[in-house]
Parts: structure tokens; C-alpha cells; sequence
């Protein structure tokens, strides 16, 4: 029994493979995506090409401007690194007016010897003991003695005497303090270190000056105005 092609099939088949070679189908919404993307890359393409054309055009207003900036960068860091330098150098030199009473509280040693003249008569009670020769025996009495006005008596002092008093004190005290020992001392330190930090990498890039320039010597410009 011999199996043979049903040529019905054979064409089926070979109608529905060539149905199948076409392309599919792509939807509108799709198609708009790929249009639009399109679009945005001709447009990016345009604006580069317009960019580097500028850049191209005025290479040379570019190079003055960057050297212009590195220029101003340096010379405001070397600026502000002098300043932190001399900062954490720096004197608080003054002079502080001091007017007052400075109080003294002493004790003054007194010993020498001098001589009394009475201006008015004292009197005296002594406590004596009298005795008497070849075992009279003694009496205890009391003595009065009056020593006259203007005698003329020996003494010999040897005593401390306390002074409490003040003095007037008026003078100018100079007063020289250096930062580096005061409480701003590490301070400037910190500042200093921060700016290094900040410095150090963008360094190679910038135009540093020889001599740091002093913003302080400088006229601001609202006082320079032209002559009339």
C-alpha cells in the first residue's frame, strides 16, 4: 500500500509558509516613539555640533578666560593662606590706662632708740621694797613719783606696727599678648589645616602668584571716581 502527497496539502502548506515570510505589524504609538527618539538624537546632534563650533570660533576668548580665572583663583588663595600665617603669628599689642587706688596693707618694724622730752607732768606709783642694814629687816610700800614736765627720757623701741593705707597708682601698662597662647590659637590652626585641605587638590590647576597680593593696599572702587 503506497502512501502518497495529498497535493491539496502539499499547496496548503505551501501557501501558509509564504503568508509567513511577511513583516509584522508595528503600532501607531510605536511608530511615534521611534519617530520622537529620532528626533531627540538629530536635535542633540545639532546642538553639539552648534557647541563645538562656539568653542572652536572663540578658542581663543576661552583660553583668556580660563587663564584669567586661574589667575584670580590663585591669587585669593595665596591671600587667604597669608592671612591664616599671619594670624597664627599675630601680637595683641595695647596699652591699657590704669588709674586708681592700689590698697597696702604692711607691718613696719620700728627698733631703735630715741629720746621722749615730757610736754606735762606724770605721776608715778611704784611698788618698793625697802631694807633695812644689819637685819633691820624690810618694809613694802608703794612710791609716788612725779616726773616733771620737759625731762627728757631715754627709750629704745623694738616693735612691729601694722599699716593698712592706699596708694595712688596712675600709669599706662603696655600689654603684648601673642594669639598663638590665647584661646584663638588653635583655632587659627583648624582654619588653617581646613584651608589646606581645600587648597591642595585644585593647586596644580591654578596660576599662583610669587608674592601674595594685600586686599587691604588696595583703593575700593567706589572711591576712585573719574575727574570731571
Amino acid at each position: 500500500m503506497t502512501n502518497q502527497a495529498d497535493p491539496v496539502t502539499d499547496e496548503t502548506i505551501a501557501t501558509s509558509q509564504r503568508r509567513g515570510k511577511r513583516y509584522a505589524r508595528i503600532a501607531p504609538l510605536y511608530k511615534a516613539m521611534i519617530w520622537t527618539s529620532f528626533l531627540l538624537n538629530l536635535l542633540l546632534f545639532i546642538v553639539v555640533g552648534v557647541l563645538v563650533g562656539i568653542v572652536i570660533t572663540q578658542r581663543n576668548q576661552v583660553n583668556s578666560m580660563t587663564g584669567n580665572l586661574q589667575t584670580f583663583a590663585g591669587d585669593n588663595v595665596a591671600e587667604l593662606r597669608d592671612v591664616v600665617d599671619k594670624l597664627e603669628g599675630a601680637t595683641i599689642i595695647y596699652t591699657v590706662p590704669l588709674d586708681t587706688r592700689l590698697p597696702i596693707e604692711i607691718d613696719v618694724p620700728i627698733n631703735q632708740s630715741t629720746v621722749v622730752t615730757l610736754t606735762d607732768p606724770v605721776n608715778l606709783n611704784v611698788p618698793a621694797g625697802i631694807l633695812f642694814p644689819s637685819g633691820g629687816g624690810n618694809l613694802n610700800a608703794t612710791v609716788g613719783i612725779q616726773l616733771p614736765a620737759g625731762l627728757q627720757l631715754p627709750i629704745a623701741l623694738d616693735m612691729s606696727v601694722p599699716l593698712s593705707t592706699s596708694v595712688p597708682v596712675v600709669l599706662d601698662v603696655p600689654v603684648n599678648i601673642p594669639l598663638a597662647e590665647t584661646e584663638l590659637g588653635p583655632q587659627f590652626q583648624r582654619l588653617g589645616a581646613i584651608v589646606d585641605r581645600l587648597v591642595t587638590p585644585v593647586e596644580p590647576l591654578l596660576i599662583m602668584p610669587d608674592t601674595p597680593p594685600d586686599s587691604s593696599k588696595e583703593t575700593p572702587a567706589s572711591e576712585t571716581t573719574d575727574s570731571p
